[in-house]
């Protein structure tokens, strides 16, 4: 068994990674620059730039062979420290630098960086460190174009664009310059081999495995979230469950036992009626109810007692699928010969079905049962957003909307590991309640 459990385990970590990569392309690739739902434009480029930078989204996709060019002020003023185009020029915008806030205030000086550039060196065109945009405004193109750089002791530096072709022109013009005087440093950040994991993907991986990432709209880890809402959302799904589960076994023993007579054809009806009825209504019908019996209970915490409502809409409108799957089961046993020898001996009915039928059903009741554990956490998300309650599957939905990244991808992989570890609990389990499996 132990050379079985550690190969499981080994697929497991294969299948968590692959769900990792697929969320990491749907809803950070796919889904493109997310800062416009966090990040007030009017704020402008430099508060886009930091949000960016705080949540790792300004890195490379998959890995970091990427650098960037730097402006270090040593003036050590109490001006600002900005750069700006002047005359035709569009250079400044298209290299996108911007104060980087953990460098600022620091011995070296304040510090601008621009965007990440492949493998950036001096001998890197500028138009490749500018994501191929314009360097000059068209309509402005008799005026030379120049790059303004303003210090914090209020002097200024203008470099003239019209002969700079690359990195190592721009830095050698901004390092030359004679307005300068050694107060303003431009070069281009080392490489390391550190800096290879430094990317989307991989903190995309740390922050989901470590449960270190945080919401863009709430900034709560999300341990933190699943600790505050997942004890909302299990209050509605494990009472719902266990309930369901034991009405269900009742009934379809019931049905089972008498197949064919009038209780199984009235009870095969009604299950398949009620699974033909959408989950919504079932909920409209019930907070109805609810509205005209106690108001007060029909939606929202206000009382305790309002959990069991969306409780008792979930036993009722999953009963009828769980009583069809459930009777399936039973009847493949309940015409062995063991339950007509316990029939003619005159065994009780209940000892019949109980004790003897169902432990014999179990695998197939196993399988459905532990495959529902790894949802119980998320909550049931219709239920929870129709009726208020402020759990794991109505922030779910609300993140999905709101295109809160973290919370989207940190509850796939916490639904995911909860998965796969349910599966081996069933592999494991078959091999207890039948001696005749053996796990190799």
């Amino acid at each position: 068994m132990g050379r079985y459990v550690i190969r499981r385990l080994v697929q497991a970590v294969v299948t968590v990674l692959g769900v990792m990569l697929l969320t990491f392309i749907l809803f950070r690739v796919i889904a493109g620059d997310v800062s416009s739902s966090y990040v007030n434009l009017k704020l402008g480029a430099e508060a886009k730039h930091a949000f960016n930078e705080k949540h790792k989204l300004d890195r490379p996709e998959i890995l970091n062979f990427h650098r960037r060019l730097t402006l270090t002020d040593y003036s050590r003023g109490s001006f600002m420290f900005s750069v700006a185009d002047s005359g035709s020029s569009k250079a400044a915008r298209s290299l996108e630098l911007h104060l980087a806030p953990y460098q600022s205030g620091g011995a070296a000086g304040l510090t601008m960086v621009g965007r990440l550039v492949f493998n950036l060196s001096p001998a890197t065109p500028l138009a490749a460190m500018t994501e191929r945009r314009q360097l000059v405004d068209p309509a402005k193109a008799t005026q030379e174009p120049f790059i303004v750089i303003s210090l914090s002791d209020g002097s200024r530096t203008a470099v003239n664009c019209a002969s700079v072709k690359s990195c190592g022109d721009l830095i050698a013009a901004i390092n030359n310059d004679p307005a300068n005087g050694g107060r303003l440093r431009a070069g281009i950040t080392r490489w390391t081999i550190g800096k290879l994991f430094d990317s989307q993907f991989f903190w995309h991986l740390y922050e989901n495995v470590t449960f270190s990432g945080r919401s863009y709209a709430t900034e709560q880890s999300i341990l933190q979230t699943i600790g505050e809402r997942g004890k909302f959302s299990l209050s509605i799904t494990v009472p719902a469950m266990a309930l369901g589960l034991f009405f269900a076994m009742v009934f379809a023993c019931l049905v089972a036992y008498y197949r064919g007579g009038f209780i199984d054809r009235f009870t095969v009806f009604v299950t398949v009626l009620g699974m033909c009825v959408p989950y919504l209504a079932y909920m409209l019908l019930g907070q109805w109810i609810m509205f005209h019996i106690a108001p007060r209970f029909a939606a929202g915490l206000a009382s305790p007692v309002a959990i069991y409502v969306p409780v008792a809409i979930a036993v009722v409108a999953g009963l009828g699928g769980s009583v069809r799957f459930y009777r399936v089961v039973i009847l493949n046993e309940i015409g062995k010969d063991y339950v007509r020898t316990a029939r003619a001996k005159g065994v009780p009915l209940p000892a019949i079905l109980f004790k003897h039928v169902l432990k014999n059903c179990m695998l197939p009741i196993l399988t459905e049962v532990i495959s529902e554990i790894p949802f119980l956490i998320m909550g049931a998300l219709l239920l929870e957003k129709f009726f208020g309650v402020p759990g794991l599957g109505d922030l779910f939905l609300t993140s999905i909307t709101s295109r809160d990244v973290p919370v989207i991808t940190g509850l796939t992989y916490f639904t995911t590991i909860l998965y796969v570890v349910s599966l081996l609990l069933t592999d494991i389990l078959y091999a207890v309640f039948d001696p005749r499996i053996r796990l190799r």
